[in-house]
């Protein structure tokens, strides 16, 4: 089932790969962080690039779907295409370390990290330990899976699918959960902690790690925690499709009204055991949504 997207033309890939390189002194993605960090009309300006019909399609999708996949983007190692459609799209990009906005993640078979492992993710949403989560997270494909489209799929469960699904399974211990219950979420790298329920209104904030960090920390989180996890990923896959990613596309997603997740990935080695090919992607957030 084809969900919600929208296609660059030729002509609007070339106009964004020439951008790239004017703003980026060629074309360096640290530069081109610094601007968009910098330059708070930057934004603007690159919205007129995204002006017109692409722009207003792309809110129309936004709104109506919480999450669009962006085709024809011009392929880049550092996600800095990317970036400049995220910023043409949303105010107010997200940084971290001090002046980077986009985060790296190539998969690995050596490790047991939860953003670089071989294993199917969880749905989730992004950084639900903050005061705040970011509004949108914004995903480019690098390098796609090797046994691709078979692994490393996307998929998108909205908040309100979600809670249709729970209904019409007539499960109201997992609907407590969800609506009612106060949880406790903990990220075991560091000391940020959230508490409250997981579904406010028409948002969400929602990961089965923090979930079970802070239930082994402090056992505070219902017992049947693990019960309701199960149901809900049973439920995010029944409303959800799979979503295919080449070089250059990207899965732009609420992080506040929707989850997302991926599929379990492969690795195909050339040289045992350093030298491999995996899935690679880059991942930024917004802190405010288009207007």
């Amino acid at each position: 089932m084809a969900g919600p997207e929208l296609t660059l033309s030729r002509d609007q890939a070339t106009e964004l790969t020439s951008y790239r390189t004017e703003l980026g002194e060629l074309g360096d993605i640290a530069a081109l962080e610094s601007a968009i960090l910098q330059d708070p009309e930057l934004s603007t300006r690159l919205a007129r690039w995204f002006a017109g019909s692409l722009y207003h399609e792309a809110k129309a999708l936004w709104t109506r779907h919480d999450h669009f996949v962006i085709r024809g983007v011009p392929p880049s190692d550092d996600g800095s295409t990317g970036l400049l459609v995220a910023a043409a799209f949303f105010p107010r990009l997200k940084p971290y370390r001090g002046a980077r906005i986009v985060k790296h993640f190539r998969l690995s078979p050596w490790t047991t990290e939860l953003s670089h492992t071989l294993a199917e993710g969880h749905f989730h949403t992004d950084i639900n330990t903050a005061a705040q989560p970011p509004i949108g997270t914004v995903m480019q494909c690098v390098v796609p899976d090797p046994d691709a489209p078979r692994h490393g799929q996307l998929r998108v469960a909205r908040l309100d699918d979600l809670l249709d699904s729970v209904r019409r399974a007539g499960n109201p211990r997992v609907w407590r959960f969800l609506t009612e219950d106060r949880v406790i979420m903990e990220n075991g790298t560091d000391p940020d902690s959230w508490s409250g329920r997981i579904t406010d209104g028409s948002t969400i904030r929602f990961h089965p790690v923090t979930l079970r960090s802070a239930q082994r920390r402090c056992g505070l989180n219902p017992p049947d925690l693990e019960d309701c996890l199960a149901a809900i990923h049973e439920a995010a896959l029944s409303v959800s499709h799979p979503i295919d990613l080449a070089p250059g596309e990207m899965l732009v997603v609420s992080n506040r009204r929707a989850l997302h997740q991926r599929s379990a990935c492969t690795v195909r080695f050339r040289s045992f055991p350093r030298d491999f090919e995996t899935r690679a992607v880059a991942v930024l957030h917004a802190l405010e949504g288009p207007s």
